[in-house]
């Protein structure tokens, strides 16, 4: 009976199953038509999208050209213009580094003009071009406030944090790729400090800090991906002054790195500027989980290479390959004139990085510090602190630095070099601009005004081919159509303001130019400012325009947005519900599975015990006979015994009794003998 019920437990688990698995593979159907459906529809919105961001690249560009043309007819014509406020001039509010005002005086050293020149002239070549840590105090002031801590000693802090609790480093800017691999642009002003020198650290009270530091890179980032999206997350300050920058893939796990560092894009917008494809915080440790670590740090002929993801991977998922460029630093006056800026140009790009590694850093601070910190919590991941190996190297390090600081400004010689960073500052700051380099400057900025020109044409075009490969609405092609024609009045425009003939332009001979004080005719005068005015009107017209659409975007944008995360949410949980039936039904057969192997095993177990319990009981009852038979037996034994005891004594009995018979027969014939005798 019990065998055939467990027999048909097999037919009845599958059909179960069965029935199951039809319902779930109904509702999958029902969930694969939605979210085809829900495909198809956000890759409609991804092409509108896509032709209205190529769009805006145009004007981007359109915009930047033209700003470049005005700001160089102003330049040459003479007109004030608004200082860059990432150009360090002489303002009475801005900090200046605090540093050993006089040497060490002696009997031997008098500090007068004739010996300081004498000694400046002892100084080797290669001290005096050795810049320091000031460079950093006195143009980073304007743009934010230094702090002093216990572990970092002092570090700033950007004012941009202050009006965004939601800024973040490395995050207003784009990526390039270089012969010293992945290079990043800011937008910011002081971006050419705090992302290519130091670390940054987050606080946990204070937010983002950055820690000051010798060595130029290109980035000094920790890279993760997969297959979707690409991360990167500033590497923590117990990297500096490491003797060799050799990082590998372990990098998060040995600092301790955590996820709250990491900025993620999706890949195909890695190469455009990535403040607007940032993916939003709360999903930052989701996408972290699936992704890997791909950094990889070297030194290649003494300098810092920045290793991560795959530049041909790259390429193959973006929508627009890039090239590979090379960096060109600047040197002399001229390098230090054009700090804050960088320039790519025909695969070549012009960065600002002077050269910091001065052996006193350590004995040079701001003029000006908010407030001590003390001692401050780091925002970490799991292990909440570094490797130990790590941590006392690092603080080894800074122990080291500090008593070559003492030693340095204890040399002259290193004093006098310090002294001659600040006078080449301070020449650099209040030098003149020359004619020439009006002109010169004129030109470059005329360049990149066609540079621009050319890069809005070409996204104009990318544009124009997007609408004819895209399937769109009439209206939103008809739309397009507008913002395109539109686009192009404006780079016709642009193109007439560009070949209008402007004053200080030599590339065209016979145009006379005004330097200084030369007057030029009025004819020229007049179309300068005819040129000028166009350009200042299809800027407004731009910028206007710009800010409309501008706001239009952020609108629809915001809209497509938020219906792109309800059909993401709608879609993850579809897939999570679906997930968690299939869990549950995976869950259930195999409960099912456990539960008859253990009435099984619970079945098995009883008929064992009862063979076991016959068995003892056989093996009882055979020995209790057993233990009857021999007892048996003994009585057996004792009876027989018993038996030939009773049987001699019997025998010896009769004997006996016949022996004294005899023995009384023999007395009593014995007895008789005599008497016959006397008769006799």
């Amino acid at each position: 009976m019990m065998k055939h019920f467990f027999s048909l437990l097999p037919a009845f688990a599958a059909s179960c199953l069965l029935s199951s698995c039809d319902l779930a593979k109904l509702s999958a159907d029902g969930e694969t038509r939605k979210l085809k459906e829900r495909v198809a529809e956000l890759e409609r919105e991804r092409e509108e999208a896509a032709l209205e961001a190529e769009l805006e690249e145009a004007r981007r560009q359109l915009a930047i050209a033209l700003s470049t043309l005005e700001e160089g007819d102003s330049n040459l014509n003479g007109e004030p213009v608004e200082a860059d406020p990432g150009d360090l001039g002489e303002f009475q509010d801005v900090p200046r580094a605090i540093v050993v005002e006089e040497a060490p005086r002696d009997n031997d050293f008098r500090a007068t003009g004739e010996a300081s020149v004498a000694l400046e002239e002892t100084v080797p070549a290669a001290l005096l071009d050795t810049g320091d840590h000031q460079i950093f105090f006195a143009e980073l002031s304007r743009f934010g406030e230094w702090f002093e801590t216990r572990d970092y000693g002092f570090v700033w802090q950007p004012l941009a944090l202050q009006t965004d609790p939601d800024w973040r480093p490395y995050t207003r800017g784009r990526w390039v790729n270089s012969d010293q691999g992945w290079t990043w642009l800011s937008d910011e002003p002081f971006g050419w400090a705090v992302y290519h020198y130091g670390r940054w650290v987050l606080l946990a009270e204070q937010g983002w800090v950055w820690v000051p530091g010798d060595d130029w890179a290109p980035a000094w980032v920790s890279w993760r991906q997969n297959d979707d999206y690409l991360g990167w997350a500033p590497l923590p300050p117990e990297t500096l002054y490491d003797e060799v920058y050799e990082y590998n893939p372990g990098i998060d796990v040995a600092y301790d790195v955590s996820p709250a560092y990491y900025n993620f894009v999706p890949v195909d917008h890695f190469y455009e500027p990535v403040h607007a494809h940032c993916v939003p915080r709360t999903t930052v440790v989701t996408i972290i989980i699936s992704t890997r670590n791909v950094t990889r740090f070297s030194m290649r002929e003494n300098h810092v290479h920045c290793g991560g993801p795959d530049f041909g991977w790259v390429n193959r998922h973006a929508r627009r390959p890039a090239r590979r460029c090379q960096i060109t630093r600047g040197a002399g006056q001229d390098h230090f004139a054009h700090r804050h800026h960088h320039r790519l140009h025909e695969d070549r790009l012009h960065v600002f990085a002077p050269r910091v590694d001065a052996s006193w850093n350590s004995a040079v601070c701001p003029s000006r510090v908010a407030r001590n910190l003390g001692r401050v919590e780091i925002v970490r991941a799991g292990k909440r602190e570094v490797e130990r190996g790590l941590q006392y190297r690092h603080r080894e390090a800074a122990l080291r630095r500090h008593q070559a600081a003492r030693e340095a400004m204890e040399r002259p010689e290193c004093q006098i070099a310090l002294r001659s960073n600040q006078q080449r500052r301070k020449e650099a700051q209040a030098q003149p601009r020359r004619d020439g380099d009006l002109i010169e400057e004129q030109r470059d900025r005329r360049a990149r005004a066609e540079e621009g020109l050319r890069a809005a044409t070409e996204a104009v075009a990318v544009a124009e081919r997007g609408l004819e490969n895209r399937n769109l609405e009439p209206a939103d092609r008809m739309e397009a159509r507008r913002k395109i024609d539109q686009a192009e009045r404006e780079l016709a425009g642009m193109r007439e303001s560009l070949d209008t003939p402007r004053v200080g332009d030599e590339s065209r001979p016979g145009r006379p130019v005004r330097r200084g004080n030369i007057n030029v005719p009025d004819k020229e005068e007049r179309v300068a400012e005819i040129a000028r005015e166009q350009a200042v009107e299809a800027k407004q017209r731009a910028l206007a325009e710009e800010k409309a659409a501008e706001e239009k975007r952020r609108v629809i944008a915001e809209q497509k947005a938020a219906e792109a995360r309800r059909l993401e949410n709608a879609r993850r949980q579809a897939a999570e519900a679906k997930q968690r039936a299939l869990v549950r039904q995976r869950a259930e057969e195999e409960a099912r599975k456990q539960d008859a192997l253990r009435r099984r095993s619970e079945i098995e177990v009883r008929r064992k015990a009862q063979v076991e319990a016959q068995r003892r009981s056989q093996q009882e009852a055979q020995r209790r006979a057993e233990v009857l038979q021999a007892k048996r037996r003994i009585e057996e034994q004792r009876a027989a015994r018993a038996q030939a005891e009773a049987r001699a004594k019997a025998k010896a009995s009769a004997e006996a009794a016949v022996l004294r018979k005899k023995a009384e027969l023999a007395r009593r014939e014995a007895s008789k003998r005599p008497r016959v005798r006397k008769d006799r």
